[in-house]
Order: structure tokens, then sequence, then C-alpha cells
């Protein structure tokens, strides 16, 4: 396969799972369920509140706000994470936005439909989802 095709399936793989991940920030109800599903992929990686996952890349920084959920997977001998934030800023995703943007990433792809959106970006080690709905935000990183 070649490199581009590989960075841009894991892009567009990236964003499914983000905008797939939305829903998952509604609320409690669903928590016991994908705690469960998570633990099941992950072999126990999982943080339910005020934490960030096992090693999350430093230089991937999070909005300031509640963190609810946070998980890390491995797959082809690397790892990715997701991480759900509530946010009291009036633009929690804007924030997001520049919060990476200000830690070097680039490439601002926003897309919105309906009351949720998403911004992926990049820099040179991983890639960056961030999905946003009236409830929170979820990052998914994945190497790049």
């Amino acid at each position: 396969m070649k490199k581009s095709y590989k960075k841009s399936l894991s892009v567009s793989l990236a964003i499914v799972i983000a905008a797939a991940g939305v829903p998952l920030l509604a609320g409690c109800s669903v928590e016991g369920a994908v705690n469960g599903a998570v633990q099941g992929a992950t072999g126990g990686d999982v943080s339910l509140g005020g934490k960030l996952p096992t090693g999350w890349p430093k230089e991937v920084a999070v909005i300031d706000g509640e963190l609810l959920f946070g998980a890390r997977g491995s797959g082809d001998n690397k790892d990715g994470w997701v991480v759900t934030v509530k946010s009291d800023a009036a633009d929690p995703l804007e924030d997001a936005r520049k919060t990476l943007e200000d830690a070097g990433f680039v490439g601002d792809t926003r897309v919105s439909a309906g009351d949720a959106s998403v911004v992926a970006m990049k820099n040179d080690s991983y890639t960056v989802v961030v999905a946003s709905n009236s409830d929170g935000l979820l990052y998914t990183v994945s190497p790049a």
C-alpha cells in the first residue's frame, strides 16, 4: 500500500470513528456499556473520569474541562487514544482547535452536521480528530 493512501485511510478512519463516537458524549446511561466494550477491546486500559489514559501523547493538548472518559487501544503495534471532555467554554471546538494549533498541529478541516462538528488536525507524529456536540468533545488520537 502506498504511504499517501495509508495516511488518507488513517485520517478517514479517524474521522469516521470520531463521528460515530459523538453519541457517546450523551451521558452516563451509555457509560457502563462503553466501559465494558472498551475494556474488552483494550485489555482494561480505561479511565472513567478525571485523567487521561495511559500513554496519552504529551504533545496533544486537551482543553480545560471535566474529563469524562479515556481509553487507549492498540493495533498494528501502534497505540491510539480517545478522551471525552465536558467544557464550559463558549465554543469548545474552536478552543480545542486553537489549543492544538498552538501545540504545532495543522490541517484545520472542519465539518458540521446539525449540532455536531468535527475538526481534524495533525503533526508529524499524530492525527487528532475532535468531534463536538452540545454534550462535549470527543478527541480521537492516532499515529500519523
